[in-house]
């Protein structure tokens, strides 16, 4: 690597994988969503949510981009 770069895993700071469940509900209580609510604003199913806010699966690629821009609007 040159003198002065970064690699790019170092210009892209990622928050730790545990906070998107929270920082999902933490979006979706702020806007007083209940769980139906939320997945249909955010185009997905009640059981997807359900899943993604206790941590047993997450969205990845596009879908965790789209996500993680909704809940930031």
């Amino acid at each position: 690597m040159a003198f002065g770069t970064r690699s790019h895993h170092t210009r892209h700071r990622r928050l730790p994988a545990h906070s998107f469940p929270l920082r999902l509900r933490a979006w979706r209580e702020r806007e007083n969503l209940s769980q139906s609510e939320a997945a249909l604003r955010l185009q997905i199913s009640k059981r997807t949510l359900q899943e993604w806010e206790q941590a047993r699966a997450a969205p990845r690629g596009f879908a965790r981009t789209a996500v993680e821009k909704a809940i930031r609007a």
